[in-house]
């Protein structure tokens, strides 16, 4: 396992989530999907790995030196101009079916500054808040120069959730001496001298505004990029950070402005859901009678806020009407059969999860009958119901195993598609990398939304879990 891609924290029991983002896969571009052949355009996500760089499922060539790489508008440099797995980027370039090639490339992190809260975990979520911005973080969350406490100093990439919370897919340690002061966001009040972007001050004057600012005059609603020098944690309130802005200027949010009749891949939230359609942070999305859901059963009415979701489609006057929507989950069971009905089964084991059938299902040969041993990988639905895209017989097998997001963990308890497990007899716990871990750093990590597996063996009709390692 490698830690490629952060996995979204499940905001709403009922969401319906899908398809994995693995390279070449599924959540990646298919023919036709999004303006054809060769189309020229942008892929706006998370970088999930190399070999070429791999964003939104498809695989983008970045091994031209004529490519622009920016980092923070900084020119890249070394391997793909510098970039790492877990940073949210920006590709320019030319796009066909699973593949592209990149012109330039962009990243631009979140927010560069201080720790100001202890890291804590409440009601399932760990949080962090960085320059009075919230950053939820995960056991996949790809971290280097960890551990990361408080007034340590951190570069945070991730994406922005319909609560304006960052959901983290990068944190970068740094040392004050090297770290650069800057938060990125929406201005919600403004006055002569001060703003405010969350929970952040800023305090300005108006010579450090930017001429790329209208009139220079900051207002609500702007989204900018402020650069600074002096802060404050719990300052002048407690929970509200401050900062004295050296420079302020109109930032790209998102992917940003994207030439009309061009294709697109955007990765992101849901943050509203409209009459139009619905909008990823501030990306007005559009759905036809034409669009395609993934997995198949989906529809529009599976749209809602909080969702994690690629859209894909060609953009005109600002929206981006989408060819093809992909829902995020990673869903792996393995057990034996213990009922059957005509389109559904489940597994011994595994009480409460439902699984179901249809035409998009590869059952690989099997006849699922009761008794028979199958491993099941599939999309999670409401109510612990799965939709299994394979299903592969495992002969003699007794593995039982689920893997999904975690639904609630109280150590040594913990709940996955409603499948609820006490772990005390287990001793062996991995992190994503299968090395193992304490059982107290586990339960410090794993939270509601965390990628998890379980594994154990079935005595009879009981299982013996045994295993309990976190997925990318």
């Amino acid at each position: 396992m490698n830690s490629a891609m952060f996995r979204n924290i499940t905001l709403a029991a009922a969401i319906v989530l899908a398809v994995s983002a693995c390279g070449g896969g599924t959540g990646g571009t298919g023919s036709g999907d999004s303006g054809g052949s060769g189309s020229s355009g942008v892929s706006y996500g998370t970088v999930t790995d190399f070999g070429s760089i791999i964003v939104n499922g498809a695989h983008i060539d970045d091994s031209s030196p004529s490519i622009s790489v920016t980092l923070d508008d900084n020119p890249g440099a070394g391997t793909h101009g510098g970039l790492k797995k877990g940073m949210v980027v920006r590709v320019s370039g030319n796009f066909s079916g699973n593949t592209g090639t990149a012109t330039s490339i962009e990243f631009r992190d979140n927010v560069e500054g201080p720790v100001c809260n202890q890291p804590s975990t409440s009601n399932g979520i760990t949080t962090l808040r960085v320059l009075g911005q919230t950053v939820i973080v995960d056991a996949t969350t790809i971290v280097e120069n960890g551990p990361i406490n408080q007034n340590n100093f951190v570069e945070v990439s991730g994406l922005p959730d319909d609560q304006e919370r960052i959901i983290a897919s990068f944190i970068e340690g740094k040392t004050q001496q090297t770290a650069v002061i800057e938060v990125k966001g929406r201005i919600d009040a403004v006055n002569a001298t001060t703003f405010t972007i969350n929970n952040l001050v800023v305090n300005y004057v108006p010579g450090v505004i930017d001429n790329s600012i209208p009139g220079s005059q900051l207002a609500v609603g702007q989204f900018v990029e402020v650069k600074g020098t002096v802060f404050a944690c719990n300052s002048p309130v407690a929970g509200t950070d401050t900062l004295t802005a050296t420079r302020v200027e109109l930032e790209r949010q998102g992917a940003g402005a994207i030439p009309g009749g061009n294709r697109a891949e955007i990765e992101g939230f849901i943050t509203v859901v409209n009459a139009g359609g619905f909008m990823i942070g501030n990306q007005q999305v559009a759905t036809t009678g034409n669009t395609r859901f993934l997995p198949e059963d989906f529809s529009a009415a599976n749209l809602v806020v909080g969702a994690k979701v690629e859209a894909e489609g060609t953009f005109a006057n600002g929206v981006l009407t989408a060819a093809k929507i992909s829902f995020r989950q990673n869903v792996k069971l393995e057990s034996r059969v213990a009922t059957v009905s005509s389109s559904s089964f489940t597994l011994v084991g595994l009480p409460g999860i439902t699984i179901s059938t249809n035409s998009t299902t590869d059952f690989n040969g099997v006849t699922v009958a009761p008794n028979v041993q199958l491993r099941v990988r599939g999309i999670e639905g409401p109510n612990n119901s799965v939709l299994a895209l394979r299903i592969d017989d495992r002969g003699n097998s007794t593995d039982v195993f689920v893997q999904g997001a975690v639904d609630t963990v109280s150590n040594p308890n913990i709940t996955v598609l409603g499948v609820a497990v006490d772990t005390t007899p287990i001793f062996q716990f991995e992190d994503v990398n299968d090395i193992g871990i304490p059982r107290a750093t586990f339960f410090g990590l794993v939270q509601r939304g965390t990628l998890v597996k379980i594994k154990g063996r079935l005595s009879g009709n009981a299982v013996v879990w045994e295993e309990a390692e976190f997925e990318d």
